[in-house]
């Protein structure tokens, strides 16, 4: 009998939750916040640290090298994010436009010994995230062609860079960050939020009756 009196409050009760259109609202909105949670982390983190994002791509990009020989393309070659190819600037936006190519370099004749500074450009898709992820892995090789024209123009430096320790940081805390810190908070919080709006709404939308005395 206590068996059989359970299953008929438990029918009961799920038949209210089954009813309750905001607590099940509420579950499907943590579902599918916890489903696509990694999704979010990569776009929040893509937001407000796109550098972050290179840590998790090894994939090897195509790169379209025009213009002179110069150290870009032999650290370019070196590099394993990437597979560089050498044809016309015009050749290469084009095939850039169609997506078979990441990025397009455009190296200009002037030597690293030469009075004017040398002028780098640089083609890449516009408000994509693939484009964000190889613009922080060439960064990193345009700072090692930048060491090598400073020390090939050090006579005509007069001033002097100040040199800035940064403290490492622990690799894996965005994770972290982001499951602790808005995850679960947002799924604890949800069905409160979405219970006190849906008490509110009901509570302007329903009619109110008044009694006057004669």
């Amino acid at each position: 009998m206590k068996a059989r009196h359970l299953s008929i409050i438990a029918k009961k009760e799920f038949r209210g939750l089954l009813n309750e259109r905001t607590i099940l609202l509420a579950v499907l909105l943590q579902l599918f916040i916890a489903l696509f949670s990694s999704f979010l982390m990569v776009g929040l983190t893509s937001m407000y640290d796109p550098s972050s994002l290179s840590k998790f791509s090894h994939y090897r990009y195509n790169i379209a090298y025009s213009g002179n020989d110069s150290a870009v393309l032999t650290y370019l070659q070196a590099s394993p994010d990437f597979r560089v190819y050498k044809m016309d600037l015009s050749t290469g936006v084009a095939a850039l436009k169609e997506r078979k190519l990441s990025a397009v370099i455009y190296m200009p004749g002037t030597l690293p010994a030469a009075e004017d500074p040398v002028k780098i450009t640089l083609y890449t898709l516009t408000n994509d995230l693939q484009s964000a992820i190889v613009d922080v892995k060439l960064k990193d090789i345009f700072l090692k062609y930048e060491k090598d024209l400073r020390r090939v123009r050090i006579d005509r430096l007069s001033e002097q860079p100040i040199p800035v320790q940064i403290p490492k940081t622990t690799g894996g805390g965005d994770f972290y960050e982001f499951v602790y810190g808005l995850l679960i908070p947002l799924l604890v919080f949800m069905p409160a939020i979405i219970a006190s709006s849906h008490q509110r709404w009901s509570s302007i939308s329903s009619p109110r009756s008044t009694s006057t005395r004669p």
